[in-house]
C-alpha cells in the first residue's frame, strides 16, 4: 500500500511540474562538467561581462520573453556544458552575438581546444 502512494505522489508531482520546468542548459567551468556549473533556463542569456542584469524583456527569437543576465566572473571560463530536454545552447566568442558562435543540442564534456575558455555570451533556448 505505501508502494502506491509513493507512486501516486511522484505521478501527480509529473503532472504539476512539467519536463519543460527541467529543460535547462548548465555551462561548467572545467572539462567533464567539472568545476563551477551555472545553469540557464529557457531564453535565458548570459552576458560574461559587467552590466544590470534584466528580468523579461521581447526577444528577436519567435516570442517569448528572455531574461540577461550579467556575470563577468564567467568571462572566458567555459569548458564544457549539458543541455536538457530539447534545449539548445549557442556560445558566442564576444559579448552582443559578436565574433564566433558554438551551438549545440547536445551535451559537450570538452568543448574542445579551439572553444576552451573563450565564451563571452551564453543562450540556452529550449
Amino acid at each position: 500500500m505505501k508502494a502506491c502512494s509513493i507512486a501516486a505522489a511522484v505521478m501527480a508531482a509529473l503532472l504539476f511540474f512539467p519536463a519543460s520546468v527541467q529543460a535547462t542548459c548548465r555551462i561548467f567551468q572545467h572539462r567533464d562538467y567539472g568545476g563551477s556549473g551555472y545553469t540557464l533556463h529557457n531564453f535565458e542569456r548570459m552576458k560574461m561581462v559587467r552590466g544590470e542584469s534584466l528580468g523579461c524583456t521581447t526577444n528577436g527569437h519567435g516570442g517569448g520573453c528572455e531574461s540577461t543576465i550579467y556575470n563577468p566572473s564567467w568571462n572566458d571560463h567555459v569548458s564544457s556544458f549539458r543541455v536538457k530536454n530539447g534545449c539548445t545552447l549557442t556560445l558566442w566568442q564576444h559579448v552582443n552575438e559578436g565574433g564566433a558562435r558554438f551551438r549545440s543540442n547536445r551535451s559537450y564534456r570538452y568543448v574542445g581546444d579551439r572553444w576552451n575558455d573563450k565564451a563571452s555570451e551564453a543562450l540556452c533556448m529550449c
